[in-house]
């Protein structure tokens, strides 16, 4: 289940983004699904997530909603010849960073995601944690300074100024 923290930032990301137009059109932060989790087969760790909200975007990172994560598993599957095997019985796709997809492993919690190297995410032989469980993936690259890291977004950003306005980074990435 989500900690205190990460459920406070949501609250004041959802307070504050009808404050500028343009952080309203480009963000998104849904009440969350409170006890109604449309698929089991959601893991636990995001089903505690889509409690709180319902999928979001945040500037350059989207979360998949609790009825879109279970129609976009087809980013898990095992793909020929790709670099990195994926497949559904050990990865779930919880959203996507720009356009490459987003991934909890199911055994520990982890969140993975491909960095942007020019290179098309199924084609690429670099696959990296970005967190130990799901909070901690909020925490540093949703809501803290590894947004830029994992996005390659630049000050100009909208979801970058929600958090500079919510006091979670500096003035330059």
């Amino acid at each position: 289940m989500p900690g205190n923290e990460v459920r406070s930032l949501l609250a004041a990301a959802r307070d504050l983004l009808p404050q500028e137009m343009e952080w309203e059109m480009m963000n998104q932060v849904p009440q969350g699904l409170g006890g109604k989790i449309p698929a089991p087969s959601i893991p636990a760790p995001y089903q505690d997530f889509l409690r709180d909200a319902d999928g979001a975007n945040f500037g350059l990172i989207a979360l998949f909603s609790g009825k879109a994560a279970p129609k976009s598993q087809f980013y898990a599957d095992t793909l020929p010849d790709a670099p990195v095997p994926l497949g559904e019985q050990d990865w779930f796709c919880i959203g996507k960073v720009s356009d490459d997809p987003l991934f909890m492993r199911r055994e520990d919690g982890t969140i993975w995601g491909f960095p942007d190297r020019g290179v098309m995410w199924s084609h690429s032989t670099d696959f990296e944690q970005w967190g130990d469980d799901m909070d901690s993936f909020l925490l540093e690259c949703v809501f803290g300074p590894g947004y830029t890291r994992v996005t390659g977004a630049d000050s100009t950003d909208p979801w970058w100024q929600v958090l500079r306005a919510l006091g979670r980074v500096s003035d330059q990435p």
